[in-house]
């Protein structure tokens, strides 16, 4: 039994550092970007094709992804996601080191970044019920939030806007290093987590071996069989969450709350720059302070559990988000939305903290890879298309308004998105009971 605390343990602190890590070296590379982006071009289009590239592969890859996880060694695949992830940074720092860079080897070096975040990010979701008991998931999940949060969106961003003054290629560099000591952590993990496969799972897979009675031999052959057919694989993902009426409308709500942030995201640097005249080092302080109230509300979020429904956080959250966003696009005043982004950050944790507990109590863990890439095609990969739309947004509005209502203007359509959805969300699940 102590061995198997202290395994458990052990390979906690180890996901906990390569994830921690991972997450340092993305805050990174994700403050330098965009400032990097805005030195290549102006054009918030060509700025959007960059955001673009690195969320396509979670719209491409989410579903065959979420098969590999639910059939080889979740190790095996972090393992393979942290490499793929080193060796595009390596070649992004060389790039911009010799003056390389330009916006279509930058995007097609995201898209590559972007591919390993799919792998990894998916299946550290699929690990962590394997290490955590079930009631303490929100704890767990809470933990990995309040970790991504502090070493990306604080230390990550905030040395990010400091390191750039020296010199735009060192955060780059710096994340490379991250990546190489989290593949370390991450091959240093004792188990292959492997899922296994039960009859009660191949039974809810296909209806013919539901029907069928197996001998041991013929259910241990069946566990080891790999994956014969792809779009079978994927369907049965799809169709677990569809047949479920709180799991499709909680998908069919994270497909709007995706689309509409990720518009606000693309062009923020813009309205940082323009609409409240920050620079870079500002800029890393008003994303730092939003990221403390995204931590209060990851450490929140379990004993608001304690008192609401996991219903009543999500309608609480996407209301309050709608309000928040909204009250952005009505100011220029630096402090004011400094304020707004911390209250707004604490409920976007409290909404995805809530529903990834959700997916992993009430999903059975031989299918949560695929059930959890249906989430993750529907909401990151649909944020493909969001970051597209919101510097095609501003571009259009440009001809009609000026520019900087432009900017402000996919906070106040953000703000209606969700306040309608909010109601429609409480509306239709009124009387479906929840996970």
């Amino acid at each position: 039994m102590k061995n198997e605390v202290h395994a458990v343990k052990h390979n906690y602190s180890k996901l906990f550092g390569a994830f921690s890590l991972t997450f340092l070296g993305d805050g990174l590379t994700l403050a330098a970007v965009p400032w990097l982006v805005s030195t290549l071009t102006t054009n918030t289009l060509y700025a959007s094709i960059t955001m673009t590239a690195l969320r396509l592969p979670w719209l491409i890859f989410s579903l065959p992804v979420g098969v590999l996880i639910d059939r080889y060694s979740r190790k095996h695949m972090l393992v393979g996601a942290s490499f793929t992830r080193m060796i595009f940074l390596l070649m992004l720092t060389i790039c911009i080191w010799g003056g390389w860079i330009s916006i279509p080897l930058l995007a097609l070096f995201m898209f590559g970044i972007g591919l390993s975040r799919v792998v990894f990010d998916s299946t550290v979701q699929t690990i962590i019920p394997q290490i955590v008991e079930e009631k303490k998931l929100e704890k767990a999940n809470g933990q990995f939030t309040a970790g991504q949060l502090i070493t990306s969106d604080i230390l990550g961003v905030a040395l990010g806007g400091f390191i750039i003054t020296m010199h735009i290629v060192y955060p780059f560099a710096i994340d490379t290093v991250t990546a190489v000591l989290s593949l370390l952590l991450i091959i240093g993990l004792r188990g292959s987590f492997r899922p296994t496969i039960t009859k009660a799972a191949q039974a809810q897979e296909t209806s013919e071996v539901a029907s069928k009675q197996q001998t041991p031999q013929e259910e241990n052959e069946q566990q080891a069989r790999p994956m014969k057919n792809w779009k079978r694989e994927m369907w049965l993902g799809i169709r677990y969450v569809f047949q479920d009426q709180f799991l499709r409308g909680l998908a069919i709500l994270s497909v709007t709350i995706t689309l509409m942030f990720s518009m606000i995201l693309v062009t923020q640097i813009f309205f940082v720059r323009e609409v409240l005249q920050l620079e870079a080092y500002a800029f890393g302080i008003l994303i730092s302070i939003a990221t403390i109230g995204s931590i209060l509300g990851s450490q929140a979020v379990a004993s608001m559990r304690k008192r609401w429904s996991s219903k009543q956080l999500i309608l609480l959250s996407i209301l309050a988000m709608g309000l928040l966003y909204g009250a952005v696009g009505l100011t220029s005043n630096a402090y004011v939305v400094g304020g707004l982004y911390f209250c707004a950050a604490f409920f976007i944790v409290v909404y995805n903290v809530t529903r990834s507990s959700i997916l992993q109590r009430s999903v059975p863990n031989e299918l949560l890879g695929r059930v959890g890439s249906v989430f993750r095609f529907l909401s990151f990969g649909i944020s493909a298309i969001g970051t597209l739309l919101g510097g095609l947004l501003v571009r259009v509005s440009e001809t009609f308004f000026d520019r900087l209502f432009s900017l402000q203007l996919p906070y106040l359509l953000l703000s209606g998105v969700y306040i309608v959805a909010c109601f429609l969300f409480a509306s239709k699940m009124r009387n479906v009971p929840e996970q």
